[in-house]
């Protein structure tokens, strides 16, 4: 871990503050680095101080949302924009308003607001704000809103740069209604970009050694590590203008969704709603996005079935399962096993006094079941369980 002083160097000599370089050098590392500790490692400050850690943590159910920081960049952002209307993907785009020069970077602001996408405030020239004065801290701020204001939107989500905030900082974007703005994923296309394609030990240590030269590969990583969220990229480097179709490409073909920001099924403590009610193995259900949980990288689902006798379709929340399920406090214990004839397994409620012995799961009935091993080392098993009737 890069030391506190590395850190508040980065005020001093950051490149994205005063051109298009895509070396953003040891300090903006360092400060990077830091933001990756806060997430992965709970290096978090005071509470609610943090600029990088968002409120929701889980519950994203393949959803992810795109966003760009430190444009607009005249040459790479339109080609993101691109990419985006290809794949009909709405994101957010955090802007640093010393960026806005002229004119052609004025209307791609109107282009990304007409197209359905959140402009968003990234500050004026993208300093370490936890190192700035409460003067210069206003000016960065309120710079950029300006330039959003001029652009027809009134700004709602504030990032700053590296997610490096103070609480003083922190306190001050909230009195301006703005919701500071972290991210769960940091696709590291900043260190990528830096030795044309390479992401340096040096660089950045947190990117596994066989990824070094795979950007697709460590992105799939990170979003399958995490089943959805925000994701952080930069619209300012050509590297990830020219891979933004691949990886949107395979993360369409793994079942991720795309949602902006705002989207409060996905981000409901980000913007201020209560969450909504945790589902588990055997909630009831109509559709899979109600199943708002996972089990490793496994979302889960809802399996939609009409109890015998009955006319109306009922459902009940699973997840696939080889051998074992997870358990969770407070809620009916689980079995795997099948429902689809032996094929695949899929985590099922046990007959239990918290489900009143299934009454409580709409359209299902107490049965033995058996254990569905798979490729497990589970041993044969059978348990009395909670499927349809």
């Amino acid at each position: 871990m890069k030391s506190a002083i590395a850190l508040s160097l980065a005020a001093l000599t950051l490149v994205t503050a005063c051109d298009d370089s895509d070396d953003e050098g040891a300090e903006a590392s360092a400060a990077f680095e830091e933001a990756y500790a806060q997430l992965e490692l709970g290096k978090a400050d005071t509470g609610g101080c943090s600029g990088v850690v968002v409120p929701d943590s889980s519950g994203f159910a393949k959803r992810l949302a795109l966003t760009f920081d430190d444009g607009p960049n005249a040459a790479t952002t339109p080609k993101v924009l691109d990419v985006l209307a290809q794949h009909g993907i709405k994101a957010t785009f955090f802007i640093n308003g010393s960026r806005v020069k002229g004119e052609n970077e004025r209307a791609i602001l109107r282009r990304i607001v007409a197209e359905g996408h959140i402009l968003a405030n990234h500050s004026q020239s993208h300093l370490n704000l936890k190192n700035v004065t409460a003067a210069k801290l206003a000016t960065e701020v309120m710079g950029t809103d300006a330039i959003l204001r001029t652009a027809g939107v009134t700004p709602r989500y504030f990032r700053f740069p590296f997610g490096s905030a103070s609480c003083s900082g922190m306190d001050y974007v909230k009195t301006k209604g703005y919701v500071a703005t972290g991210w769960h994923i940091d696709s590291a296309d900043w260190c990528y970009a830096a030795s044309s394609g390479y992401c340096a030990p040096a660089t950045f240590q947190y990117v596994p050694t066989g990824f070094r030269r795979d950007m697709l590969g460590y992105v799939m990583s990170q979003v399958k590590a995490k089943n959805g969220g925000i994701i952080l990229f930069h619209d300012i480097h050509a590297n990830t203008a020219n891979k933004l179709d691949e990886i949107l490409s395979e993360l369409e073909n793994a079942g991720f969704t795309f949602v902006r920001v705002d989207d409060v099924t996905t981000f409901p403590k980000l913007n201020g709603a209560a969450p909504a009610p945790q589902k588990w193995v055997g909630s009831g259900c109509a559709k899979d996005s109600e199943c708002n949980f996972a089990s490793g990288a496994a979302s889960a689902t809802c399996h939609r079935f009409t109890p015998t006798g009955g006319s109306a379709e009922l459902g009940f929340c699973t997840v696939a399962c080889e051998g074992f399920c997870p358990d969770r406090a407070g809620a009916s214990p689980t079995f795997c096993t099948s429902l689809d004839g032996g094929l695949t397994g899929r985590c099922v409620a046990k007959s239990h006094t918290t489900n009143q012995s299934c009454a409580a799961i709409a359209g299902t009935e107490a049965k033995l079941a058996s254990r569905f091993i798979g490729t497990s080392s589970a041993p044969v098993a059978s348990a009395t369980v909670c499927l349809p009737k």
